[in-house]
């Protein structure tokens, strides 16, 4: 069995690389700076498999995209090109049905998905992937920021990340928040979910964790409206400012 340790949560640490250390039965993380990693070219092998990420709604215009997948580009390559990450477009590549993703990750060998702005029935796709592999898939789900179902994300989704001002009014009605921290999380995303042997457990550990996936902004838990319940899994991100 493959336990996760995480050794450090410090996000001001500006002059050091993500390190990461095998041994038989640990894996030791030490997150860096994501502004660094974003201009880091990491070198690999298509046989090793590739991180699918998923742009849905607030996250699928054509600038966006142009811009996201220059990133993806320069930092580890796209699968076309024997790179790490294989970019999805919704409702382009999937025929307007979240539910062809399904196809997708059967036919490739995944390491982790990432989603930003998961459409509706988004989290019956991720339902069906986990069953396909008796609810013990060997990647991540990381979401960011989704339009589907919130309770549906958190039951299928490693985490969930949204944004502290959203309370579920959708991206295209508040307007998009396009600033440069969202291409420093999509590029620290893809490679947390690229180093990791197994799902991020839902544990103590959580929120560490996607705190240093986000970086300098602070995230804190999502606490349910209704029941004043902290969700172990979904996190919400300050507002820049």
């Amino acid at each position: 069995m493959v336990m996760l340790a995480f050794v450090s949560v410090s996000c001001a640490k500006k002059n050091t690389d993500t390190a990461v250390v095998y041994s038989d039965d640990v894996i030791e993380i030490n997150p860096s700076d994501v502004s660094i990693e974003r201009n880091h070219s990491v070198k690999w092998s298509d046989d090793e498999g590739i991180v699918l990420v998923v742009f849905g709604y607030g996250f699928n215009d054509s600038e966006f995209l142009a811009e996201a997948k220059k990133v993806i580009s320069s930092a580890y390559g796209l699968s076309e090109n024997g790179g790490l990450v294989r970019c999805v477009v919704f409702p382009d590549d999937l025929h307007n049905r979240i539910s062809n993703f399904r196809q997708i990750v059967d036919e490739n060998n995944v390491r982790g998905i990432i989603v930003f702005g998961a459409p509706e029935g988004c989290h019956l796709t991720f339902a069906k992937i986990r069953e396909d592999r008796n609810n013990n898939p060997l990647f991540s789900i990381f979401s960011f920021f989704p339009q589907d179902d919130v309770l549906g994300q958190e039951g299928t989704c490693s985490f969930v990340l949204d944004h502290e001002s959203a309370g579920g009014v959708n991206l295209e009605e508040q307007g998009q928040v396009m600033d440069e921290d969202i291409f420093n999380i999509l590029v620290s995303a893809i490679r947390y979910a690229a180093l990791l042997p197994s799902e991020l457990p839902v544990d103590g550990e959580l929120h560490s964790h996607v705190q240093s996936i986000v970086g300098h902004r602070k995230v804190h838990r999502y606490v349910d409206g209704e029941t004043g319940i902290q969700v172990r899994n979904h996190f919400v991100i300050e507002s820049s400012e």
